[in-house]
């Protein structure tokens, strides 16, 4: 090998050994799914209508956002699940991750639609994803299965491994609206459906959030009912026990709030429900108060509205809210009244939850060590308290940034030593009078 390959390799492996990190620009979206899996905030689908990536609005893509990094908000760092895209458009489903196995994502209801040929025409009502060989399959499962539903907010126990929603609503190609009263259960440990009790249940609706308390009681706040379209009243809590299997209703006391749809809400870790964003009746005109806490630890259950300093997010409707540490992250979603300048921008906010701050740049948390030597922080997402998540160990990162600085130095400096060596070389060699040439 002559000294000249020697050097292409040695830049070659220079060049190797530097990351170049490009964050991906995503098209707005709204009515998407979005899941916290370990480290990762998984996005899926959603309903796009100005950046459209095939003949449907309804987005097949994946997307996630890398949280053992810190980076911020005006140049989040999106990535693709690259050639693995969902095999259908989907839009205003509920998402959730299985209690049992870390790498499978349920996505249950919702718009399913054929990208390709723009047609409607999947017909299971629950697929899983597996993160780690991104396979999408419609599992089969006993019992009373739903009928096709969306614009629903189911949540997963983590405990019992049993996943419940609520009411919703569907549209046939004749654009008649079938409207569902029901209280669908799945437990994911046979993959079983039954049905809850509907005695004293509320009237059906969409576009409401659901939260389970870890005493096993699922708050349902706000939404639409389903015969009128009109916003329920958001101080007329509906509760339904897990436990027992039954419902009943809180009025709520504190701040009197804005009835609202298409919102969002995260459960903290003292029990606090956070509210954020929505729409008043007409779904076009924004609330007031976009920024809502329900404290659950007392009885009644009690509003207020924390006052964060500027400057204040625009708020959305039918975006993603997910708990990760003590941030509220609240993801993509579209504004009122509509401008197409606004709507095209892929929103991203973040809640410090501690003292209901914005913030525009995530730091992960400098995490405890734990007895068994891994770090570990309980978070949760929008349903689901009590998610474990792992970060890696800091001090074994700056190792491996020295390490790879260091051995990138040196093959620089061998690189530069061995080029030294070939231009002496080639000085030398040129100063040797060959046959033919002149002498001086």
């Amino acid at each position: 090998m002559n000294i000249n390959k020697l050097i292409r390799i040695f830049f070659l492996l220079i060049i190797s050994s530097i990351e170049i990190g490009q964050s991906l620009v995503p098209v707005e979206r709204h009515g998407h799914s979005a899941v916290l899996v370990d480290k990762k905030l998984y996005f899926f689908g959603g309903e796009s209508v100005f950046g459209k990536l095939k003949n449907s609005i309804h987005l097949d893509q994946i997307l996630y956002i890398d949280l053992s990094k810190p980076f911020n908000t005006a140049n989040p760092p999106f990535e693709e699940v690259i050639n693995a895209p969902m095999p259908f458009g989907s839009s205003y489903a509920t998402a959730f991750l299985s209690p049992q196995k870390k790498n499978i994502i349920y996505l249950f209801g919702g718009i399913m639609w054929d990208v390709n040929a723009n047609v409607d025409k999947f017909k299971s009502i629950l697929y899983s994803y597996n993160v780690e060989t991104n396979e999408w399959i419609p599992p089969a499962t006993t019992g009373i299965a739903p009928e096709k539903r969306r614009e629903i907010n189911g949540v997963i126990n983590n405990e019992t491994g049993k996943f419940y929603a609520f009411s919703g609503l569907d549209t046939n190609a004749q654009n008649v609206v079938t409207t569902f009263n029901d209280m669908n259960i799945l437990d994911i440990n046979s993959l079983t459906w039954s049905k809850g009790s509907i005695t004293n249940a509320p009237l059906p609706r969409v576009d409401y959030t659901a939260t389970l308390l870890s005493n096993g009681i699922i708050v349902f706040i706000g939404g639409r009912e389903t015969n009128n379209l009109v916003s329920v009243d958001i101080n007329q809590l509906p509760l339904y026990d897990t436990k027992v299997d039954r419902w009943s209703t809180m009025t709520a006391r504190g701040v009197t709030l804005e009835n609202r749809n298409s919102h969002s809400a995260i459960l903290t870790s003292d029990e606090k429900i956070i509210v954020f964003g929505g729409n008043k009746d007409d779904i076009a005109t924004p609330v007031l108060n976009p920024l809502a806490v329900l404290n659950t630890k007392v009885v009644p259950y009690e509003w207020s509205v924390p006052t964060p300093a500027p400057p204040l997010p625009l708020t959305t409707n039918l975006h993603s809210a997910t708990l990760v540490e003590n941030y509220m992250f609240i993801n993509f979603g579209q504004v009122h009244p509509k401008n197409d300048s606004l709507l095209q921008k892929p929103f991203f906010y973040i809640l410090d939850v501690r003292n209901f701050t914005w913030v525009e740049k995530f730091e992960p948390e400098q995490l405890s060590q734990s007895p068994n030597g891994t770090t570990t922080v309980n978070t949760s997402s929008t349903n689901s308290p009590g998610l474990g998540v792992t970060t890696p160990d800091n001090g074994k990162q700056i190792g491996i940034i020295i390490g790879a600085v260091g051995i990138s130095v040196g093959v620089i400096a061998v690189a530069g030593l061995l080029g030294y060596k070939y231009y002496k070389k080639q000085k030398y060699t040129r100063a040797i009078p060959t046959a033919g040439s002149p002498t001086i």
